[in-house]
């Protein structure tokens, strides 16, 4: 049951933005300083959630391929998922994420999304975690699969996003059903 609703939740986010081919930009053109968080009436594995805007990242060791770094949160437990945007990569259950910071420090990530060929990496993060992410800048990421090893490097922006994100879900308080209004159509 678990697995179905985080493949829901990451289909429902990251489908608009599945081939890397067709997008000519990733999200390192200018800060976002809005958080634009998202939360709808669907629930994930019976509980609300909420997220801001994935943050596009363009992978340095392959021609035209994008991964996809998105936060979310669930009671009050903030999520990563990774998403490389290309078909049949596959993840395995593992420590398979490394995230290398400015000072040298490396933090590696545990994939907690089963075996999966969808090129999907999910993570609950920690206090610890959380607040290294937010007072360290990252330089790059590098994402172990099967075949191959994928290095992103993130840029000023790229770092200010993933700040703002952080702190803007850490202070959102996830609302039940009826708080959650849909937008009027001008």
């Amino acid at each position: 049951m678990l697995k179905f609703c985080i493949t829901f939740f990451c289909i429902s986010f990251f489908a608009p933005s599945f081939h890397a081919q067709d997008k000519v930009a990733d999200s390192a053109e200018f800060a976002h300083f809005d958080c634009e968080i998202t939360q709808t009436k669907q629930k994930l594995d019976r509980r609300f959630f909420a997220s801001v805007p994935a943050i596009r990242i363009r992978i340095n060791n392959e021609e035209q391929m994008y991964a996809s770094l998105h936060l979310g949160k669930r009671k009050n437990k903030m999520y990563l998922y990774l998403k490389l945007l290309a078909d049949n990569i596959c993840i395995k259950k593992d420590k398979n994420v490394d995230l290398h910071f400015k000072t040298g420090e490396i933090l590696t990530l545990k994939n907690e999304y089963p075996i999966n060929c969808e090129s999907l990496f999910v993570k609950q993060l920690t206090k610890k975690e959380l607040k290294k992410l937010r007072e360290n800048e990252l330089t790059f990421l590098q994402i172990y699969t099967y075949k191959k090893n994928y290095e992103m490097y993130l840029n000023d922006v790229q770092n200010q996003d993933i700040h703002q994100y952080i702190d803007c879900l850490s202070a959102y308080k996830i609302k039940k059903t009826n708080e959650v209004k849909p937008e009027k159509n001008k």
